[in-house]
């Protein structure tokens, strides 16, 4: 039975809905009692498509896991992108329906809903992130200021926001011993070369995919993936592509970690200098392996063991 993409787009106020079975457009109000009755009519084969909207976009996820809805909460930049490909214009309606055409030309799978608890641990990482940002544009503003009043004023600031940060870690920390599934994984995780608790808390929070996806969609997913940049005789350097970004950067810590201690990947990182790469190219490539080892381990829910993890001599 083919798949019916009922495209969502959504805003503060409302949700434009475009159900391309029935051709049909309507608008609902973006609040739980309004989204729960247009939830319960949707058909079995029907796969509802919207954008990662943030805050937005709250109401519906609630409701889809209440309702058990087969979803695709997709990237907006590449629904973006393919509107700019069918020289579309920009109104709630059009993106209805533009993105019930997008999920049928690339015919997505539904998604899992994250649970509660990964929910809760997902926005103690993000607000943890948003006060590290803050601390690193207040440091930076301490460095350019001359006068001593505004400067006791940012080490004030700073003294405050790095107490949060502690605080926030601790909940952080309390959070994950008290979920059996999501401490699990992270015990996993910390096993691994390079692998803290910060970078297992990011890990854990925004990649609920670790151990259920390949080595290729798990990479892909991260932004890890590097892409062919050719044209007829030209070939050009590879390129990542798009991802969640603060997984990346959490990987790229956790790799300049790994090659620090220089045992994991020497042979690896020895060949790709001797070939002349980039620092920052061989960085991102030693994130990729480590990534790919991490979902395996989840995969396997073993911790890390050199032995067991299948590599290739030469990149040990």
């Amino acid at each position: 039975m083919p798949h019916h993409y009922i495209g969502a787009d959504l805003s503060k106020d409302w949700i434009d809905i475009f159900h391309p079975k029935h051709q049909t457009h309507h608008r609902i109000a973006n609040e739980p009692r309004a989204i729960t009755l247009f939830l319960r009519q949707m058909e079995a084969q029907d796969i509802l498509v919207f954008e990662a909207t943030s805050g937005c976009d709250d109401a519906l996820l609630s409701a889809i896991r209440a309702q058990d809805t087969a979803f695709v909460r997709t990237n907006p930049a590449h629904a973006w992108f393919f509107a700019r490909a069918c020289n579309l214009p920009k109104t709630d309606r059009v993106d209805a329906r533009m993105l019930s055409a997008f999920g049928a030309a690339r015919r997505l799978e539904p998604q899992r809903v994250n649970s509660l608890a990964r929910d809760r641990l997902k926005a103690l990482v993000g607000r943890r992130r948003q006060y590290k940002d803050m601390i690193t544009q207040e440091k930076n503003r301490l460095k350019r200021t001359a006068d001593a009043d505004l400067k006791r004023d940012i080490q004030s600031l700073l003294t405050l926001m790095e107490r949060r940060v502690t605080k926030l870690e601790r909940q952080i920390a309390d959070h994950l011993n008290g979920q059996d599934e999501l401490s699990h994984t992270s015990r996993i995780l910390a096993t691994a070369p390079g692998v803290g608790p910060v970078t297992a808390s990011v890990l854990v929070a925004d990649m609920p995919e670790l151990g259920l996806a390949d080595r290729k969609q798990i990479v892909s997913l991260a932004g890890l993936a590097p892409r062919a940049y050719e044209s007829g005789k030209y070939r050009g350097a590879r390129r990542l592509g798009s991802g969640r970004r603060h997984v990346r950067k959490a990987l790229y810590m956790a790799a300049l970690s790994v090659m620090a201690q220089g045992r994991l990947f020497r042979h690896f990182v020895t060949r790709m200098r001797a070939q002349g790469k980039a620092s920052k190219v061989i960085v991102m490539a030693v994130a990729r392996k480590l990534l790919t080892i991490l979902n395996t381990m989840v995969k396997r829910q073993a911790p890390f063991d050199l032995t067991k993890l299948d590599m290739p001599r030469n990149s040990q």
